[in-house]
């Protein structure tokens, strides 16, 4: 078992089954959610090209993230050599954090790629692909909208202490991306709405905010390795000859720090929005500090570093952590009889996703109140909640009912039925209740 081929988790399903649908459905679906519709999109087609294995789904997402390293590549290239490039593309390929996401089904490696895209295009102003990448981006998730706040800084420095022609070239693309993005504005409104009206994530404190710089640094996966490798990271930018290049350490500088000083504030004042995946697009500017500028003896930290997050990566790739959901389905397809019905316990979390997934019709039990908005209800049909158990499912009555949950056995409970057998995988359970 490995990181391609364990079972996928909720939101890989959720993004899994909505990708199922046809473009229309999806753009008419991730509307009513809280995302834009790129990723989807292209998972989609990918879909028709390769099937939807669990293994399908992951490559396309380390498809993406291995092309965010070639344009961290070509930034290290850009702005210094080489050897730059090499060395950083290295770093954020390897770096821990940024790693997981390269077996994620979800947008966060198609992120990371069009940003780190976009910054390449706008460092070395090709404008053109610029605000092709820009605009794929913003089409990829809400939160390039801070990495174009960063452009826009550096727009403001070009304008006022720079060259003005550059200044307006960027004018220029920053309105045709406006324009290109301006049909998601109205779905943009109704989602920022939605999750203004109360979203999962809690206020941030500092010690979040320093969490997150520890983790995008060395951190990201969690092995006893991962606090000495912070301390090399630490070493190696303190000899790092910052006064050297000091503009384009600056604009990497900035590309790190803004979105995620921006995010935290923002989730001070406001709805909290703070979350690190979201912002996992500022990690190749990091790498790329690690990599550039390095003193000769610096090696001495670097080397060990690379090894650490080596190690590191292996272990996660070998020894992955998702709930085993298709050996849960595999039981209940083995097991279940004609008169049994499956349900969905609604607990801290739900598994709605992955039955629809893994072939199971298991609606999600909810006796009473709202569903918000973030357990996926934009994808939810009438016929996937359920408030009570049926008496009678296609003729036969109901004698048995299989509940799926990966909370406590102790709170499920069902009206008219007594617990039975339990089996356990991992944390997921199944429990059987029979009828009294």
């Amino acid at each position: 078992m490995n990181q391609f081929t364990v079972s996928i988790w909720g939101d890989e399903a959720f993004s899994a089954v909505l990708s199922q649908k046809s473009v229309p459905q999806i753009i008419s679906i991730i509307i009513h959610d809280t995302s834009p519709p790129l990723y989807n999109l292209t998972e989609h087609f990918w879909f028709k090209l390769f099937g939807n294995s669990e293994v399908a789904i992951r490559t396309l997402s380390s498809l993406y993230f291995l092309i965010a390293v070639f344009f961290v590549y070509l930034i290290g290239k850009y702005l210094w050599d080489k050897k730059t490039g090499f060395m950083a593309a290295i770093l954020t390929l390897l770096n821990p954090f940024f790693f997981t996401y390269a077996f994620e089904g979800r947008m966060y490696s198609l992120l990371a790629a069009t940003v780190t895209a976009s910054f390449y295009f706008f460092l070395s102003k090709k404008w053109k692909w610029y605000v092709v990448a820009t605009t794929l981006a913003l089409y990829t998730h809400h939160f390039a909208i801070f990495a174009v706040f960063t452009h826009g800084l550096w727009f403001l420095k070009e304008f006022f202490f720079g060259k003005r022609k550059v200044a307006y070239s960027i004018l220029k693309s920053f309105a045709l991306v406006a324009v290109l993005y301006s049909p998601w504005i109205l779905p943009l409104y109704g989602q920022t709405k939605m999750v203004g009206g109360g979203f999962w994530l809690g206020r941030p404190t500092l010690v979040d905010l320093r969490n997150l710089i520890y983790n995008y640094l060395a951190e990201g996966i969690k092995h006893r390795l991962a606090q000495p490798a912070l301390y090399l990271t630490f070493a190696i930018l303190i000899l790092r000859r910052w006064l050297a290049d000091k503009e384009k350490s600056l604009v990497l500088l900035s590309w790190f720090f803004v979105p995620i000083v921006l995010t935290w504030i923002v989730s001070q004042k406001f709805q909290s929005i703070f979350f690190d995946r979201y912002l996992l697009y500022t990690i190749p500017a990091a790498m790329l500090l690690l990599g550039s500028n390095i003193r000769r003896y610096s090696y001495i930290f670097l080397t060990p570093l690379v090894i650490f997050f080596v190690i590191m990566d292996a272990f996660y790739f070998t020894h992955p952590t998702k709930l085993p959901f298709r050996d849960l389905a595999s039981y209940a397809r083995e097991v279940q009889k004609g008169d049994d019905y499956l349900i969905n316990w609604n607990s801290a979390s739900h598994h709605l996703w992955e039955s629809k997934y893994y072939g199971l019709n298991a609606p999600l039990y909810n006796p009473g109140g709202t569903l918000p908005f973030f357990v996926g209800t934009a994808l939810m049909t009438k016929d996937d909640v359920v408030s009570s158990i049926p008496k009678k499912v296609d003729s036969h009555t109901v004698a048995r009912v299989g509940v799926i949950t990966s909370g406590s056995i102790d709170e499920t409970s069902l009206p008219g039925y007594t617990r039975g057998e339990a089996k356990t995988f991992s944390d997921l359970k199944f429990v059987w209740f029979d009828k009294i």
